[in-house]
């Protein structure tokens, strides 16, 4: 080995924290307030990543020929992984990644060509050096570019089968709930029919068919009503908002409950600090929001006395309005507590698993969030989310 090899070699190697840093640096002058930050949060990952990359690039250099096809075919394979690790941990900032990979190869051939130029004087020898290097670039560059891509088509799969499964599953369940009323609709015009051919035809037998039939058209107009909820983005919906008062909404709603319950076996408690707590949105659709996860706890209650709390409350430091429903109901099991949301899931045996994807699609419609919990045998716990307006006057 000769003295200029041992030289070049020793040069390059002191030269990696020289890059990097001088790559940091670049990084940090782009004026990206993402990009600082990323750099800022990752600095020890990305300075040991990149450091244990450009040491082996710099060995590769003095590889025999066998030797450096085999770092190459290792080189693309520690990329691919590479690529699948970024796609899963930093997919938010692949953009950031790229931008960093790009400025990297350009800072680390800069200097390391200029080192080559410096101490190598056989010009076929700098050319084999220089081709290395930007060949090694290329090919971990390569290799990462298919890891990633890999990893994002797998997930694209994945989530074409989810939309798949989603959308035969609301077909099935849209397509059962609709065949009930049709079968009444369907029963009661033949027998209809069949009286018109009676020699004394009943007009009130015949006016109670139609007013059933009359209904289970109501029914199907809303169940059809509430999948169009559900399949739209609400965003025209959401230019319809308004400002209104929140507590107004629960009087409303416990006045309708009340008149439900009938009961001295159920208790319904509401308990608020404020007279006027204010958020934008629709009230009417936050009603229905209410009301629907009242009358599931209703459902929920057995043979034992039921209790259903209602609390609302303010919190100032994320600007929200936490409204609680908990009620002491059989609770929901954990198997199919994550599946609520979902069209045409329900735990009921006449539910039609609309109602609480409806009540997300409406509290998620103004910035909103909804959450469940729940304990089979103890209860279940809902809390909605709503942006607080507390600086306006009404």
């Amino acid at each position: 080995m000769s003295y200029s090899e041992n030289e070049l070699r020793s040069s390059l190697t002191l030269a990696v924290p020289i890059i990097l840093n001088r790559h940091f640096h670049s990084m940090n002058m782009k004026k990206s307030i993402e990009s600082a930050w990323f750099v800022e949060t990752h600095n020890e990952l990305l300075d040991s990543t990149f450091s244990t990359i450009l040491m082996s690039m710099v060995e590769a250099l003095f590889l025999d020929s066998f030797d450096y096809d085999q770092y190459l075919n290792l080189l693309e394979k520690e990329g691919f992984e590479q690529g699948i690790y970024t796609a899963v941990i930093f997919a938010d900032h692949f953009d950031i990644l790229l931008e960093m990979s790009k400025d990297l190869n350009l800072i680390a051939q800069n200097v390391m060509f200029k080192i080559i130029e410096e101490i190598e004087d056989d010009s076929t020898i700098r050319l084999i050096l220089y081709n290395r290097l930007m060949e090694c670039n290329w090919t971990r560059f390569a290799g990462f570019a298919q890891g990633y891509l890999s990893n994002k088509n797998q997930q694209i799969d994945k989530l074409h089968e989810q939309k798949i499964a989603v959308m035969g599953q609301m077909a099935a369940g849209m397509a059962h709930e609709i065949r009930n009323p049709l079968a009444s609709i369907k029963g009661f015009a033949q027998l209809v029919n069949n009286r018109l051919y009676e020699p004394q035809i009943k007009a009130d037998e015949l006016r109670a068919y139609l007013d059933i039939t009359i209904k289970e058209i109501d029914a199907l107009n809303g169940l059809v009503t509430d999948f169009l909820v559900l399949a739209r983005k609400g965003d025209s919906a959401k230019n319809n908002g308004v400002v209104f008062n929140i507590i107004e909404v629960i009087h409303r709603v416990n006045n309708i409950v009340n008149q439900l319950i009938l009961s001295d076996d159920i208790i319904l408690s509401v308990e608020y600090s404020l007279e006027k707590v204010l958020t934008y949105g629709n009230a009417s659709q936050l009603e229905q929001v209410i009301l629907n996860i009242l009358k599931n706890s209703i459902d929920s209650f057995t043979a034992f006395r039921g209790r259903i709390d209602i609390t609302v409350s303010t919190a100032a430091e994320t600007n929200e309005i936490i409204l609680i429903f908990k009620d002491n109901g059989e609770g929901i099991p954990q198997d199919k507590l994550n599946r609520i949301f979902d069209p045409f899931f329900t735990t009921k045996q006449k539910g039609t698993g609309i109602g609480l994807s409806i009540c997300k699609q409406l509290i998620e419609m103004y910035g909103g969030q909804i959450k469940v919990h729940s304990e089979v045998q103890v209860g279940t716990s809902v809390m909605v989310s709503l942006p607080w307006v507390n600086d306006y006057h009404i």
